[in-house]
């Protein structure tokens, strides 16, 4: 085995710290205004950015009366 090296960037004390941001961020939101804050988010994935706004344009025509029922 090979002896540990220093780090220069704990990723998962990283991972922990921006939870604990986006939680406390959160914490007193109601649902609507936390789906509010999910759609205003952006993603630096394309591919997570994508899935958003899908999610987004699904929940905006679930929220609409169907046409001719």
């Amino acid at each position: 085995m090979s002896s540990p090296s220093s780090k220069t960037f704990d990723c998962v004390q990283s991972m922990r710290r921006i939870r604990d941001e986006i939680s406390a961020e959160i914490a007193d939101m109601t649902y609507d205004e936390l789906a509010r804050w999910l759609r205003t988010r952006q993603y630096s994935d394309p591919f997570l950015q994508q899935l958003a706004e899908k999610a987004a344009q699904r929940a905006d025509a679930a929220d609409r009366p169907a046409a001719g029922r």
